[in-house]
C-alpha cells in the first residue's frame, strides 16, 4: 500500500510538471490548492485500505500463530492463551483474497487496487474454534496453501466477514466433464421402449447423428440384457 502511494505521489510530483512543460512550454507551479487537492486525493483513495487494515488489526491485535511443518502442527496464541492443533483437527480452511488474484484462474484482466493485497485465512477446527488469520500477521496467502483441501474465496473488498457462507473455489478440484450430445440423447431416450428406438433407427435421416447413435447404444444394451 505504501509503495502504491509513493508511485502516485511520484507521478504527480515528478512526472506531471515535465508533462505540463512539454505541453504548454511553461513551468508548472504548485500552488497551495494543488497541494491540498493532492493530499485529499491520497486520503480518499486510501480510506478503503485503511478501513481493512483497522479491521484486520482489531481482529489480530492479540493473536500470533506458528506453523510447525515438521510436526504438522499449528500453534495459535490468542489473548495470551496458546492452543495446539494438528492438520487433522481442521474442518475448514479458506483463503479470502482480493478479486484481482482471480485473474490467475479466469484471466479476467482486473487491475490491482490499494486493497488488492489484503487477505485472510478462515480456519475452523473440530472443537468449534475458529480463527481469522490475516496477512498482517504473516504474508503467506499467495503461497501454496499450508494445509490440504484449502479453498479460495475471491472478493472485491476482503474485509473479515464472519457470516460469509458463499461458495468457495477448490483449485485442486478437477473440472466436471460436460456430457456429450450422444450422452444427452442416451439420458433422454433411456425411457423409450424397443419399438420407439427402432422407429428412430428406421428414420435415421430425420434425426441428428448423435440421436441415432444413442438409439443404437440403447438397443445394444437391451439386446445384451
Amino acid at each position: 500500500m505504501i509503495f502504491d502511494n509513493l508511485k502516485v505521489i511520484g507521478f504527480i510530483v515528478i512526472l506531471l510538471p515535465f508533462y505540463y512543460k512539454w505541453r504548454n512550454g511553461t513551468e508548472f507551479v504548485y500552488e497551495e490548492i494543488w497541494i491540498w487537492l493532492l493530499a485529499g486525493f491520497i486520503l480518499i483513495t486510501n480510506i478503503p485500505a485503511i478501513l481493512i487494515y483497522l479491521n484486520y488489526y482489531l481482529e489480530n491485535k492479540n493473536t500470533e500463530f506458528t506453523l510447525d511443518y515438521n510436526e504438522e502442527k499449528i500453534l495459535i496464541t490468542q489473548n495470551g492463551i496458546q492452543k495446539e492443533y494438528s492438520k487433522h483437527d481442521i474442518t475448514k480452511s479458506t483463503y479470502h483474497l482480493g478479486i484481482y488474484y482471480k485473474n490467475a484462474i479466469d484471466r479476467g484482466g482486473r487491475i490491482p487496487m490499494l486493497i488488492s493485497d489484503f487477505g485472510y485465512w478462515d480456519l475452523q477446527f473440530k472443537n468449534g474454534d475458529r480463527y481469522y488469520l490475516t496477512n498482517i500477521l504473516h504474508d503467506f496467502l499467495l503461497e501454496i496453501p499450508k494445509v490440504p483441501k484449502t479453498k479460495y474465496r475471491f472478493r472485491f473488498y476482503p474485509y473479515i466477514s464472519k457470516n460469509d457462507n458463499k461458495q468457495t473455489i477448490d483449485l485442486n478440484e478437477k473440472p466436471k466433464k460436460e456430457k456429450s450430445l450422444t450422452e444427452t440423447f442416451i439420458e433422454k431416450f433411456k425411457t423409450k421402449n424397443e419399438k420407439q428406438l427402432l422407429e428412430i433407427l428406421d428414420n435415421r435421416k430425420s434425426y441428428q447423428e448423435e440421436a441415432v447413435k444413442a438409439a443404437e447404444i440403447l438397443m445394444r444394451n437391451k439386446n445384451v440384457g
